[in-house]
């Protein structure tokens, strides 16, 4: 018998940790954590990062995106983050299946795929959803096992912008009457009265220019692309400069005859949720693009609307999906 040594890189492509050039590939990822939850259940957060992230230290593969994955299999509905006591706890979400487009089903929640029914091959490393080629005798075999179908539609709700509402509201309001329009009000009103008053030296970065150009990096040396810090008047989602090297506080800026002013947001969630809801109020829309085969945007979505869109399609690069021509549209749901 012969035995074969294998280093920690060879090990990292037999166990399809890496994609041919070697990088991480973030779906290898998803799938430690989906197997810790399958496994043990509702369990420490701390617990799921650490089997995930010591199985990739045992290949030498970096750790530093783990919790992020885990976030983004939370948004996507694979699993939910409780807090129990004063630590946080994930727990697997309902069982869940959506149909999304040429064929296809994700599988949401602790869901093995039916028998001989493998996952799509050939995706790139960076999609996370479990993804299969779907015939009708396998939905019927995943509804007898208690695995429910829903729509994208069905999925989206409630809107994650209701939740930034409801908090600032400080109790119930009526969602049914409540859309991304109230929400700019909501915020703007806010504004005007909360609003901090902000000194000749505070330094800004706002959104301004128009809808579909080159949006440009909050951190970047200086504004470029959308960004600019010199607001007109107006009410703009911004940044302002906080404590500490690089830090910046996600804001409402109000601009009145030279007047500013600033609510500071919960997070960037609600900072992205009032850019479109300002786009919504006041013009003009925030731009998606989509082509029989993909599916394009030009300004940062929401994380909700992300794990939608990694849902309905396979990311392949920034603020891009592949998508089938049939596939459905959460972002028409929404705008």
């Amino acid at each position: 018998m012969t035995l074969e040594t294998l280093t920690p890189a060879d090990l990292a492509r037999e166990l399809k940790y890496v994609d041919a050039g070697g990088e991480l590939r973030l779906s290898a990822v998803a799938s430690l954590l989906r197997e810790a939850m399958l496994r043990w259940g509702l369990s420490p957060r701390r617990s799921v990062l650490k089997h995930a992230r010591d199985q990739l230290a045992a290949t030498e593969l970096p750790t530093e995106q783990v919790a992020d994955v885990l976030d983004r299999l939370v948004h996507m509905g694979e699993c939910a983050e409780v807090t129990i006591g004063h630590e946080r706890y994930v727990a697997p979400a309902e069982r869940r299946w959506i149909r999304v487009g040429g064929g296809d089903a994700v599988l949401l929640g602790p869901v093995l795929p039916p028998p001989e029914t493998p996952l799509v091959p050939g995706l790139p490393g960076g999609h996370l959803a479990q993804r299969v080629r779907l015939e009708s005798e396998d939905g019927i075999e995943l509804e007898s096992r208690g695995v429910r179908q829903v729509s994208v539609a069905e999925w989206l709700q409630p809107l994650g912008f209701e939740r930034h509402a409801t908090r600032r509201q400080g109790g119930p309001i009526r969602l049914d009457q409540f859309d991304l329009v109230a929400f700019w009000d909501q915020l703007s009103q806010a504004v005007s009265k909360e609003g901090l008053t902000l000194g000749p030296d505070a330094e800004l970065r706002v959104v301004a220019g128009e809808p579909g150009m080159f949006f440009g990096g909050l951190r970047a040396p200086a504004p470029e692309g959308r960004w600019t810090d010199s607001p007109p008047e107006g009410i703009w989602c911004g940044y302002r400069r906080g404590h500490g090297e690089g830090r910046w506080l996600p804001a409402l800026i109000s601009v009145d005859e030279g007047r500013r002013r600033a609510l500071d947001l919960f997070d960037d969630d609600e900072w992205r949720w009032a850019l479109l809801g300002r786009s919504f109020a006041l013009g003009p829309r925030e731009v998606a693009q989509r082509t029989e085969s993909e599916y394009r945007v030009t300004w940062p979505l929401p994380a909700q609307l992300r794990a939608a869109m990694d849902i309905v399609g396979v990311p392949t690069g920034a603020w891009r999906w592949q998508v089938a021509e049939d596939a459905p549209d959460p972002l028409a749901l929404v705008m």
